[in-house]
């Protein structure tokens, strides 16, 4: 079981180099990610954007790209599109964001996966490595789903439960996040909690539990104990869950980002495709945190193959 982003860093150059494919990396950050990946023995990069760019982040921070595959293009769905196809065709084994929206990646993720499979869901996971909680944790869907249903959030699920599978989580447990309330009827999310719980204990999600905590308060305070400081709390005698499930994007999105505010928090994201991940980080991330996106990337390729 992988407990922690330091077991990943491990594995990743026992598992590496993976076939990389890297969309517009037009930015130093992540050109930086690229060097260091490839020189920790992650990678080997596949280079997919504006020549003169890429040429011209490649000689700042002194990389010499000369022996390493490259596609020149500028159209920036025209990269999503041939970048995400390679993933799909095997040429490739992970595909990672650049600079380029991710609303490009997501289109060309959904074309390809309308040709191999059915009911088709893209959902981005944001994973947590959080000091002394003794495994890892999620945050989905924060990025795609603006506000999912019921049936949305069946395959949302499928997709971060199967990720945790291959992190080594024989059954993780979910807390469906939502408010309450005792007048006006209930939230829709609390009624998706009621029913999401069934299925799981179907068999319908995958093996996996969905526990009876809808709120940090249930699960950071069971018994409603109180603390005087969010730092008496100790974490790793929480039922804290490996996945989170967001009622809608808007607070994924604002939860993600914990790792800002919270040093004990850590922060790592991907997409998970029936083909492998998609390495995207976010426009504020520094090469070092994106190194280690790429990190996850190849662990996760590497158990997809022989999944």
């Amino acid at each position: 079981m992988i407990r922690t982003f330091e077991d990943i860093d491990r594995l990743a150059p026992e598992k590496g180099p993976k076939k990389l494919i890297v969309l517009a990396p037009e930015d130093e950050e992540f050109m930086l990610a690229v060097k260091h990946s490839w020189q920790r023995g992650y990678i080997e990069p596949v280079l997919i954007g504006s020549r003169d760019k890429i040429e011209r982040l490649a000689g700042q921070v002194e990389f010499d790209i000369a022996p390493f595959e490259k596609i020149f293009e500028s159209d920036r769905q025209g990269i999503a599109n041939l970048g995400i196809s390679m993933l799909f065709s095997g040429e490739v084994d992970i595909a990672g964001k650049g600079q380029i929206p991710t609303s490009f990646i997501y289109r060309s993720i959904i074309r390809e996966e309308s040709k191999v499979r059915k009911g088709t869901m893209v959902s981005v996971i944001g994973l947590w490595d959080i000091a002394g909680l003794g495994h890892l944790t999620s945050i989905t869907d924060p990025g795609v789903n603006i506000n999912p249903d019921y049936e949305s959030k069946i395959e949302i699920l499928k997709n971060a439960v199967f990720l945790f599978h291959l992190l080594g989580y024989p059954k993780p447990r979910i807390s469906v996040l939502s408010g309450q309330r005792e007048i006006g009827g209930t939230l829709e999310s609390y009624s998706d909690f009621t029913k999401l719980r069934e299925v799981a204990q179907e068999g319908e999600l995958g093996s996996c539990e969905v526990i009876e905590a809808t709120s940090f308060a249930e699960i950071f305070l069971p018994g409603r104990k109180v603390f005087s400081r969010i730092s008496d709390i100790d974490i790793g005698k929480t039922a804290f869950p490996e996945i989170l499930l967001a009622p809608n994007l808007t607070t994924g999105n604002i939860l993600t980002k914990l790792d800002l505010v919270i040093p004990r928090f850590r922060r790592r994201s991907l997409i998970m495709t029936s083909r492998g991940p998609v390495v995207i980080p976010a426009r504020s991330d520094f090469h070092d945190s994106i190194t280690g996106e790429i990190a996850l990337g190849v662990v996760i390729a590497d158990r997809v193959r022989k999944a």
